[in-house]
């Protein structure tokens, strides 16, 4: 706490900088966001082959995987320098800066424009990828939740960060390889009991970047295992 506090006041007190150039005003200035491009294509997550709206394929569907997945940019450049500052440098009000990028595209980016016919507000519930309850209090927040919860606002779906509980502390996954990943995350996550939710709506698990996909792909198949029809990906970037 005594950490979170001491980086409240940092982002209080100095002024922002643009993450890219160094101008004053923001992390992020006008002339650097138009360095940012949206993604121009969706793939599907079992096989990251292009595919519509980023559905899943047919022949790639099974039983406990994903039934899609949406990202916004690429994980490149500035948008990874942002994520990184979020998510280590605990400049917690960047969540604020990347929530207005995503909004702008969805009002528009053609490409983005059905996200809202396709997830209702009535039928869609975002959850954000939990931390383990430790690294969580060390950090002081969750960044998938201070982002989800912007999201959630805008589109008007129903936010449950008391659905999905991360049940083990992992190591971080940025440090490992793609097999290391997989194993790292497995039995990371459960079901918190007795929850009282209609398991035909449509799940949007949040996460800030898609590499792997192993922490989404983990978190799906313990929703498809407790009953929940149908599980999307939702990332900043991939």
């Amino acid at each position: 706490m005594f950490l979170f506090s001491k980086v409240f006041l940092t982002d209080l007190f100095l002024p922002k900088r643009c993450l890219s150039c160094g101008q004053e005003g923001g992390y992020l200035c006008s002339h650097c966001r138009k360095t940012i491009w949206p993604l121009s294509d969706f793939i599907c997550p079992v096989c990251e082959k292009q595919s519509f709206l980023g559905q899943t394929h047919p022949y790639c569907q099974t039983k406990y995987s994903l039934d899609g997945l949406v990202s916004f940019f690429p994980y490149k450049g500035l948008m990874r320098t942002a994520i990184g500052k979020l998510k280590y440098k605990f400049i917690t009000d960047l969540a604020e800066d990347l929530f207005v990028l995503m909004k702008n595209v969805v009002r528009t980016k053609n490409q983005f424009k059905w996200l809202k016919r396709f997830f209702p507000k009535n039928k869609t519930i975002l959850i954000p990828i939990p931390l383990y309850w430790q690294r969580e209090n060390w950090r002081g927040f969750n960044q998938s939740k201070l982002l989800g919860e912007k999201l959630a606002d805008y589109f008007h779906w129903q936010l449950r960060d008391d659905i999905l509980i991360r049940q083990k502390a992992t190591q971080a996954q940025v440090e490992l390889r793609a097999r290391q990943r997989q194993k790292n995350i497995q039995r990371a996550f459960k079901i918190k009991p007795n929850i009282q939710i209609s398991q035909d709506s449509k799940i949007l698990l949040f996460d800030d970047v898609w590499t792997t996909g192993s922490t989404l792909k983990e978190a799906a198949k313990v929703l498809k295992k407790a009953g929940f029809k149908k599980v999307y990906g939702l990332t900043i970037c991939r």
